[in-house]
């Protein structure tokens, strides 16, 4: 089933039960349909713009910072920032978005209801688990085993985009 998207006069689009930047709405829109390929991405998505009793936000940085902040239920998101691995491999834009949105959605109890508290330090704990053993490591497997690093990141034209 298909989530309705309203348009809002503050500059935001509204996805379900997430916000999105009116001028990230096409990023956002291009990447969703690109993960939505592999049926978990595509889960994810549901799960985060159907969360009930949860509002979140993606909003755009272009500092090549991609993360979640359970506090505010804020992802934040580069489109243009591509990433190199220390294999030789690549990782679009999209990719991780769809990280992010897999950290804010392991935020959710299994119902989709409710808020799970999180003391921050334990929140950076299970990020760094989930990246060893959570999608992080399904999208490195398609990647040949390779790891990102912070410092590999590289512009692109769109967020579906891998290449210079």
């Amino acid at each position: 089933m298909q989530i309705a998207t309203v348009a809002f006069a503050r500059g935001e689009v509204r996805h379900g039960s997430l916000s999105v930047q009116r001028k990230a709405d096409r990023d956002y829109c291009a990447a969703k349909a690109y993960l939505s390929h592999d049926a978990v991405e595509r889960a994810l998505f549901d799960r985060l713009e159907r969360a009930h009793g949860r509002h979140y936000r993606l909003i755009v940085n272009h500092r090549n910072d991609d993360h979640f902040d359970p506090a505010t239920d804020t992802i934040a998101w580069d489109p243009h920032s591509a990433l190199r691995t220390t294999c030789g491999g690549r990782q679009s834009p999209a990719l991780g978005l769809g990280l992010e949105i897999d950290h804010a959605v392991e935020s959710l109890p299994r119902g989709g209801a409710g808020r799970s508290i999180e003391p921050p330090v334990r929140h950076r704990r299970r990020a760094a688990r989930h990246h060893r053993l959570g999608t992080p490591r399904r999208a490195h497997a398609r990647r040949r085993g390779a790891s990102r690093s912070p410092w590999s990141c590289y512009r692109v034209a769109s967020p579906t985009r891998i290449g210079f």
